[in-house]
């Protein structure tokens, strides 16, 4: 055991914070800037050439004030979130999410994506899992500074293995009929396939040692509009899985909502990695 991490340890998300303190930071000096000038225009105390600087004033702090309110409210929310570990298990409060939780006799094995990962996906889905036999915890290690995710992750592999994935991959699972079941997460591990659903209710569909896969083979692709998504199949415990190497991101706005929909990995690789780990 590591003496250096404390058996008890809490982790505020100080990365998202300093990034939300500097843009409010910055919107609370333009909004009283923006002030100014409209005070300044309205008492006729600029030269005529900077006649309507009150107009350009009043937009310009509209749009600090827009930035700023948000800010602030996240500040508040991120002043009471972090990631809580302790004797008995794990606890997660994470703005716009309900509080997660997970015992240590419940989990399974945590999971660290990497630092590559974490580049390429800017945190949008996440950094750092724990899983059970049926759900996981999503722990948000994107949200810390790289010291502090060293010693989270120190801390949790203190209680339960801690995992690096071989392969990783967003991926769509279907039912036989083709139809969506969830958008998912797909793990390949030394000895072990992993798939579980990225949103909702965060459950694990399947955690499959190697040897007991079976009819792993290449599917006829689906598509999207003008997309192609490759996809293969595979037999365990009895049930069939069809994984489309395909993820649909949803955006929600003032506006509404919108999609995109990307290629997330081909199925003859997935296939190859499979066929050699078995």
């Amino acid at each position: 055991m590591n003496t250096l991490v404390s058996a008890n340890a809490s982790y505020h998300f100080a990365q998202h914070t300093r990034r939300i303190t500097r843009l409010a930071i910055i919107s609370a000096i333009v909004a009283v800037l923006s002030v100014g000038a409209i005070v300044l225009d309205t008492l006729g105390a600029v030269p005529s050439s900077l006649r309507g600087l009150g107009i350009i004033g009043y937009l310009v702090g509209i749009i600090a004030f827009v930035v700023l309110l948000p800010m602030l409210i996240l500040s508040y929310q991120y002043s009471r979130g972090g990631l809580w570990i302790d004797e008995e298990g794990a606890r997660v409060r994470f703005p716009g999410e309900k509080i997660q939780e997970i015992t240590w006799s419940e989990a399974r094995f945590a999971v660290n994506e990497g630092e590559e990962y974490l580049q390429i996906s800017k945190g949008k889905e996440g950094l750092g899992h724990i899983f059970s036999d049926t759900r996981y915890i999503r722990l948000h290690l994107e949200g810390l500074t790289p010291e502090q995710r060293e010693r989270a992750t120190a801390a949790i592999a203190q209680h339960c293995e801690m995992r690096h994935p071989a392969r990783f991959t967003l991926a769509t699972l279907l039912n036989n009929k083709g139809e969506t079941i969830a958008r998912g997460r797909l793990y390949l591990f030394e000895r072990e396939l992993v798939c579980a659903e990225n949103r909702g209710e965060k459950r694990v569909f399947f955690s499959a040692p190697l040897a007991k896969l079976t009819s792993i083979r290449q599917r006829d692709p689906f598509h999207v509009g003008k997309l192609e998504f490759e996809a293969f199949s595979l037999r365990y415990a009895g049930s069939y899985y069809v994984i489309m190497l395909g993820y649909e991101t949803t955006l929600s706005g003032n506006i509404g909502t919108s999609s995109h929909w990307s290629v997330t990995g081909y199925a003859s690789n997935w296939i190859e990695a499979l066929n050699v780990k078995a």
